[in-house]
């Protein structure tokens, strides 16, 4: 959601809403990622993925997602518990923070993301639910560039996912996931014209084990995409698209110092339309939704999102 040039932005570069809602399944027997999850919020970034506050600017941005899913698929994404359902409700306030200071050509800007999560969860005969925190997303330091003419933005930096969340290993459901990530991002967002808008995010991610559980789950990659037009001459803030996400899993997950059996790498696809609108020329609003598919070691279901992007 970049308030420096009237649009509603995904990440870090307009919001990487990290550790959003998916950061919640946890406990479940043999699935990918530990549990088949992993902290980025995959589709979160699918509008001016690219651009964040301008020098000296904040900020705010409101995440809301609710997720559900009655499938939980093995490695050849088949059904492995017929009773299985989930749901997720996410809040998750951002802040982002442009400094006065360049670097060369480059902004730089730090951020902080605080992920609140209800996780309620049924399978394998058991059922639980959690209310709490997930784990915060400290961004210390992103790299920004827009060009001259304000038709291309790109980004790139760290983010830091702190194991502080709501955590139980004897739980079925949990808030957080309770070990470090470190994941550094590249995004960029192309106006071709000024009705259209070409954004990708590639968010890729490196986890550290965690240690109540000794589970070190592999890394993984996602990509975030948006196809946007605005339509109407009559309504030049409404703008709608063509967005969605891909994630894979491209190292084994190990416990014990051993592969897990299989390696349990995670794979999910999502596609979907979106609407947003600008606000007053200073934020916007965003309506989507996400339909999962070819999805194998994870929960495969539906993602609905309300996002909303102001200044302070």
């Amino acid at each position: 959601m970049a308030l420096s040039i009237r649009a509603l932005s995904g990440t870090p570069v307009s919001l990487t809403l990290s550790s959003l809602v998916v950061a919640s399944l946890a406990s479940m027997p043999v699935m990918a990622s530990e549990n088949g999850q992993i902290h980025y919020p995959v589709g979160v970034n699918t509008i001016m993925n690219a651009a964040l506050p301008a020098p000296g600017e904040t900020g705010f941005y409101l995440y809301n997602q609710y997720y559900e899913s009655t499938r939980l698929n093995d490695r050849n994404g088949k059904s492995i518990d017929p009773d299985f359902k989930a749901e997720v409700y996410a809040v998750v306030p951002r802040l982002i923070h442009t400094w006065n200071e360049p670097i060369g050509p480059f902004s730089i800007s730090s951020g902080i993301i605080l992920p609140m999560t209800r996780v309620d969860l049924k399978a394998f005969g058991r059922k639980d639910t959690s209310t709490g925190f997930g784990d915060p997303v400290l961004s210390p330091i992103y790299f920004n560039y827009v060009n001259s003419t304000g038709t291309f933005f790109a980004y790139g930096g760290p983010e830091i996912y702190v194991p502080i969340g709501k955590y139980d290993k004897d739980r079925l459901a949990n808030n957080g996931l309770n070990y470090w990530t470190i994941a550094p991002s590249v995004s960029a967002t192309w106006l071709p014209t000024p009705r259209w808008e070409l954004s990708a995010t590639l968010y890729p991610e490196f986890n550290f084990k965690n240690k109540d559980t000794d589970y070190h789950s592999g890394n993984s990659v996602t990509f975030d995409f948006d196809v946007a037009y605005r339509p109407l001459t009559a309504l030049p803030k409404l703008k709608v698209a063509v967005q969605g996400f891909a994630m894979k899993q491209y190292t084994d997950d190990r416990q014990f110092g051993e592969d897990v059996p299989g390696g349990n790498r995670g794979r999910a696809f999502g596609l979907g339309p979106q609407v947003s609108y600008d606000i007053a020329g200073v934020g916007a609003v965003l309506v989507k939704y996400q339909k999962e598919f070819g999805v194998e070691n994870r929960t495969s279901g539906n993602r609905f999102w309300l996002e909303l992007a102001l200044p302070l």
